[in-house]
């Protein structure tokens, strides 16, 4: 399991930690266009990309609005049923055959009062996803549209070949030509 080798890279893993993952996680194979998770539903798993690519979006005006993309590595959730308990605004969707872990985020919380180590984790997670965010909204705020492409490039640099140019276009908050522009200028 790719998920346990990563955790042991941050924490030394303990017994219950492993047994936790071992047997309160699945692995599952998704095809491309499968929606992990819908608009307007609690959904509290968390996820794992083992292999594969996902993204978030919403619909606002008839369009749908590219948030994130998660590829191999990566960990999402409905954050906001997670931490909020309210639906999600959000659709989850594979955007590739995809092999994701996951486990309902309550075992999660379950496991993390039992084990220091795995509550330590917990914590470094969760610091990464809140500096990821961070990072997104300040992208929006402070970036140009090259600029914001340019850090996309960095972050995830086969994103071209595995993503529509719409949803990428959507993701940057501009229009496909543009895109097309300022891939042309790069």
């Amino acid at each position: 399991m790719k998920l346990l080798d990563q955790i042991s890279k941050y924490i030394k893993v303990d017994a219950v930690t492993e047994d936790f993952f071992r047997n309160e996680t699945q692995t599952k194979t998704f095809p491309k266009g499968e929606l992990l998770s819908h608009q307007n539903t609690h959904n509290r798993n968390v996820y794992y990309m083992e292999e594969g690519l996902a993204r978030t979006y919403y619909f606002e005006k008839g369009k749908d609005i590219t948030t994130n993309f998660y590829s191999e590595g990566k960990s999402f959730g409905s954050i906001d049923t997670i931490f909020a308990n309210v639906p999600s605004i959000y659709n989850i969707e594979t955007l590739e055959e995809s092999t994701i872990t996951f486990c309902d985020y309550k075992k999660l919380e379950e496991l993390c009062s039992v084990s220091l180590t795995s509550a330590n984790f917990s914590r470094f997670l969760l610091g990464n996803l809140m500096t990821q965010m961070s990072k997104r909204v300040s992208s929006l705020q402070h970036m140009t549209a090259k600029e914001k492409y340019s850090q996309l490039l960095e972050e995830n640099p086969n994103i071209i070949l595995r993503a529509p140019l719409g949803m990428i276009a959507s993701y940057l908050g501009i229009s496909q030509e543009t895109l097309s522009r300022i891939r042309s200028e790069i």
